[in-house]
C-alpha cells in the first residue's frame, strides 16, 4: 500500500469558504447544519475534513450526498481515520483487526452495507475475506470514493487536513500522521499557513472550562474544529466559515432542551475539566455516589461523580457551574444525581435538576 501523502492544490476562492469536520455518518445533523449556515451550493465552497462516516447511524446515505455534493457542487473532502475503513476491505487490509473494532460499534458504514445487500450480519463466524469480496461487489463506487479522497488539501492561505502535520512542505513521510495526530493544536511548530484540523475533540483541549467551540491556537497558526459529533454525550457537528477577512463559527446538536426556571449567579473561583485523554486518576477515596480523586495532569484533588468515573480514568467531568437567566434554554446532555450537565453556547456545565423545566421543549433542536 503506497502510504505517501496524498494533496490536492485549490486556487484562491471569493465566495465563502466553509469548512466542516468530523460528521461520522450524522446525515441529518449535516444537513441542519448546512440550513443554518445557508450554504449555497455553486456560490459557497465547502470543504470536509474527513471522518465522514462511522459511529453514526446513516453513514451510507451521508456518503452517497457527499459523493454527489463533490461530483456536482463546490465541495472537496480528505480522508479521516474512521474513512480508512474503506481500504480496508478495498485491499483486504487488517480484516481481523478491523472485524473486532466492528463488533463493537453500532454505528457503522460496513453494517449498513452489509444489510443493503442483504448479507448476514457481521458475527464472530464472518468469513472476512468472502464479506470484502461482497462488498466490493456491491459498493465498489462507495468504497473507490473514500479510498482515493486527498489526505490534505492545500490553498494559498490555509491548509486542511484531518487530525495534522509534521511539516507546511512534505505535510509527513506517512499519511497515518495526517489522519491520527494526537492533540496536534499542541505541538510546539508554529505554521506560516493557518492549518485548520478535525480529528481530536476541542474539548480535549480545555483545562478550566470545557468548550465544544472552533478554537484557533495563535502561537501554532492552528485552528482545531472538531465539536465531538457522535462520539461525546455533549458533542455538536461544527462548522468554520471563511468570508474575505471575516471568520465565524457555527453549529448543531442534537440535545433535547431545558428552560431555566431560575436566575442563578454561581462564583466558580476555580472551575476545571477531566477530558478523556487527560483522564487518568488515582482513587483516594470510593463513596456510592461520588469518588475523591488525583489528577497528576490538574495537580489536584476533588470529588468526582461516580457517572463520570470508569475504573482509574474520569472523563467529560467538569465542576463548573453554569449561570443561569430565568427563561433562557440550556442543552441537556445528561441528569446524575441532584445535577444536570447541561450546555449553553457550547460550553459545559453543570446546574442543580430543580433550577430546569423540561416540558413543552422540542428535541433535536439545532439553534446553538
Amino acid at each position: 500500500m503506497n502510504r505517501k501523502v496524498k494533496s490536492i492544490w485549490l486556487d484562491s476562492f471569493e465566495g465563502r469558504e466553509i469548512v466542516i469536520s468530523d460528521i461520522h455518518g450524522d446525515y441529518d445533523g449535516y444537513n441542519l447544519l448546512l440550513k443554518k449556515i445557508n450554504y449555497q451550493p455553486g456560490q459557497d465552497r465547502l470543504i470536509l475534513l474527513g471522518d465522514l462516516v462511522e459511529k453514526g447511524f446513516e453513514n451510507l446515505k451521508l456518503l452517497r450526498q457527499i459523493k454527489k455534493q463533490t461530483e456536482e457542487e463546490n465541495v472537496y473532502a480528505v480522508m479521516g481515520n474512521c474513512d480508512f475503513v474503506a481500504k480496508n476491505f478495498l485491499y483486504s487490509y487488517r480484516l481481523d483487526f478491523i472485524k473486532e473494532v466492528l463488533l463493537k460499534r453500532k454505528g457503522s458504514l460496513i453494517h449498513e452495507m452489509i444489510q443493503e445487500a442483504a448479507l448476514d450480519p457481521l458475527s464472530d463466524e464472518t468469513d472476512m475475506d468472502q464479506l470484502a469480496y461482497e462488498l466490493r461487489k456491491h459498493f465498489l463506487a462507495e468504497l473507490s470514493f473514500l479510498n482515493d479522497l486527498p489526505h490534505v488539501i492545500e490553498t494559498p492561505k490555509r491548509i486542511y487536513s484531518h487530525a495534522g502535520l509534521i511539516d507546511e512542505k512534505t505535510y509527513a513521510d506517512d499519511f497515518s500522521y495526517v489522519l491520527t495526530y494526537p492533540l496536534f493544536a499542541e505541538c510546539e511548530m508554529r505554521f506560516t499557513k493557518m492549518i485548520v484540523v478535525g480529528h481530536m475533540p476541542v474539548s480535549e483541549y480545555c483545562r478550566f472550562k470545557a468548550d465544544c467551540n472552533p478554537r484557533f491556537f495563535s502561537e501554532s497558526n492552528i485552528f482545531s474544529i472538531d465539536g465531538g459529533n457522535m462520539v461525546k454525550k455533549a458533542g455538536q457537528l461544527n462548522a468554520i466559515i471563511f468570508d474575505g477577512n471575516l471568520v465565524s463559527t457555527d453549529f448543531i446538536d442534537h440535545l433535547p432542551l431545558a428552560r431555566a426556571k431560575v436566575t442563578t449567579h454561581p462564583k466558580n473561583r476555580t472551575s476545571f475539566v477531566i477530558s478523556f485523554n487527560r483522564g487518568e486518576v488515582e482513587v483516594v477515596e470510593e463513596g456510592e455516589t461520588s469518588s475523591r480523586v488525583y489528577s497528576p495532569y490538574l495537580k489536584r484533588t476533588f470529588w468526582i461523580d461516580n457517572d463520570f468515573l470508569k475504573g482509574h480514568k474520569g472523563t467529560d467531568f467538569t465542576n463548573y457551574e453554569m449561570p443561569l437567566r430565568q427563561g433562557e434554554a440550556v442543552k441537556v446532555i445528561q441528569s446524575y444525581g441532584s445535577k444536570t450537565q447541561v450546555k449553553k453556547q457550547g460550553i459545559i456545565g453543570w446546574t442543580l435538576t430543580e433550577n430546569l423545566e423540561f416540558d413543552e421543549l422540542k428535541l433535536n433542536n439545532p439553534q446553538s
